[in-house]
């Protein structure tokens, strides 16, 4: 049974996609350049371990991805009358051809198919169709999905790569970077409110295989899984080590602390997931990550980073650990990679990604005061407009960045002072975290890197500090009160010049 639900698992997190040739045009930038993969990641804290790739030989041999047509997905009872049945009449739909992108607007329009493109498929049969109920109730149950008013599911997708056989398609950029708004606005680009690590928590708990296994077995799958996503074997910190505190009974709702806005990525920690970055003004922005792990030179780089973060990172060599070894034949590497056509065309799509204007509007006087408060506070040294961010880099705590490092790096030689963690003891560690952009931070439910906070109000909140808060938005598993520490700027405000403070950043 055990080796029964481990093909389960790795199906539902890794199913085959059918490659096919694309013709690529010569002024498309390479992916996978070894040396330019090499220089655009930051070394690790601890400068004796080393980040390895596969090969480009490798590389070149994997199978590409297929951007099929894809269609909607409803919350279960909210579909047309016959819906499943009807899709199971299509042929496949091949939804781009290189050889018809002939403007800027083509490659846009094709990198936003790219960005909704799946990664991963499960078959939406009969036991598919007769569990859906049961899938829905506990969705909602534990508020992850959120529908649309025509009942469309818009982070989830039903793809149709085989006549007959539909499948619904998940783990695309845009299930973590979109935001469904009350008025049924989809921002794409947006902190996300899909709470992904719920739904696959419940996909895979739910499946009749788990119930079969013994929980013995059910445990030993958990820890390898979780082991593949987050082990750092140079790091020998608690940080890294609670999810081997769980039991078997625990495994249904492990991920049920995750909140809208926060994700438990791979390369990261179990129980200390990352708020999601939006990805406005990404063209300007020089580092990607919160710990800013990646350098962001250019479209060249964002390519890379889409890449790597469609799971080929998870073959990467991390001091000699490597997560996820792919095939001894890259053929028969199930996920496939992304051409280089399609996830130049996706950088440009993400390019193209405008900022919202918050619909609340402030008088005028307050947003002046506040913008007085911004500039008479300092703020604008590390949130220097226009883009509200200084570009830097700031060292966390316990981390002293070397003399080469001022030479390479934009360094803003001030700790902040918040949790460490995520910077000096996992995949994604720099032993920096990134200055982040305020342009749409109205818009965010999730603040600081790991999520604690649920607005700006409580970031300016001095009680927060204390050993007895209770965090507003992301708690740790068993966690009910703790202090959020760092950013202790503009804390010392009277509450009518934090109200102004708030607004100004709102408007922005």
């Amino acid at each position: 049974m055990k080796a029964k639900f481990s093909i389960v698992l790795v199906t539902m997190l890794s199913l085959a996609i059918v490659g096919f040739t694309i013709t690529q045009t010569s002024d498309i930038p390479k992916v996978w350049d070894m040396e330019q993969l090499q220089s655009m990641h930051l070394p690790y804290p601890d400068t004796s371990i080393k980040l390895g790739f596969i090969s480009e030989k490798y590389y070149d041999q994997l199978p590409l991805r297929v951007a099929y047509k894809t269609y909607p997905f409803y919350m279960p009872g909210s579909e047309p009358a016959g819906y499943y049945d009807s899709l199971t009449k299509l042929d496949p739909v091949i939804n781009i051809d290189v050889k018809d992108l002939k403007t800027e607007a083509d490659w846009i329009k094709a990198g936003e198919v790219i960005y909704e493109l799946p990664q991963n498929f499960m078959p939406i049969d009969s036991a598919m169709l007769a569990n859906l109920p049961l899938y829905a109730k506990k969705w909602q149950a534990t508020a992850i999905v959120a529908a649309n008013k025509k009942g469309i599911i818009p982070f989830l997708a039903v793809s149709i790569r085989e006549k007959g056989k539909p499948e619904l398609g998940f783990n695309s950029c845009g299930m973590c970077h979109s935001k469904l708004m009350p008025n049924d606005q989809l921002l794409k680009g947006a902190q996300g409110n899909f709470v992904a690590d719920k739904f696959l928590n419940i996909m895979i708990t739910s499946n009749p295989n788990f119930a079969k296994m013994s929980p013995e077995n059910r445990l030993k799958v958990f820890h390898d899984f979780n082991q593949r996503l987050y082990y750092t074997p140079w790091v020998k910190n608690e940080y890294q080590e609670n999810y081997k505190k769980l039991k078997s009974e625990d495994m249904p709702t492990s991920y049920y602390g995750i909140v809208p806005g926060v994700q438990s990525r791979n390369n990261g920690s179990f129980d200390h997931p990352i708020s999601i970055p939006d990805l406005y003004n990404l063209k300007d922005r020089k580092y990607l990550d919160k710990s800013g792990h990646n350098l962001n030179r250019g479209i060249e780089d964002v390519m890379r980073y889409a890449t790597l973060n469609q799971k080929l990172n998870m073959m990467s060599s991390y001091g000699g650990f490597i997560p996820e070894p792919g095939p001894s034949d890259p053929a028969k590497y199930g996920i496939g990679k992304f051409s280089d056509a399609q996830v130049y065309a996706l950088a440009k799509f993400l390019y193209s990604i405008k900022t919202p204007k918050n619909p609340e509007k402030f008088p005028v006087q307050l947003l002046q005061k506040g913008k007085t408060i911004f500039v008479e506070q300092g703020c604008v040294t590390c949130h220097t407009p226009p883009l509200y961010t200084n570009n830097k880099l700031t060292p966390v705590d316990g981390f002293e960045p070397s003399d080469s490092h001022f030479k390479q790096y934009d360094i803003f030689d001030i700790s902040v002072g918040t949790d460490p963690g995520l910077s000096l003891y996992t995949r994604r560690g720099s032993g920096y975290y990134k200055v982040p952009s305020l342009i749409g931070a109205w818009n965010r439910t999730a603040f600081l890197h790991d999520g604690h906070l649920a607005n700006l109000e409580d970031l300016f909140d001095s009680a927060r500090l204390l050993s007895n808060y209770t965090p507003t938005h992301f708690k740790p598993i068993g966690v009910a009160k703790m202090a959020v520490p760092g950013h202790t700027f503009g804390m010392e405000l009277k509450p009518d010049e934090k109200k102004a403070l708030v607004a100004f950043i709102k408007s922005l």
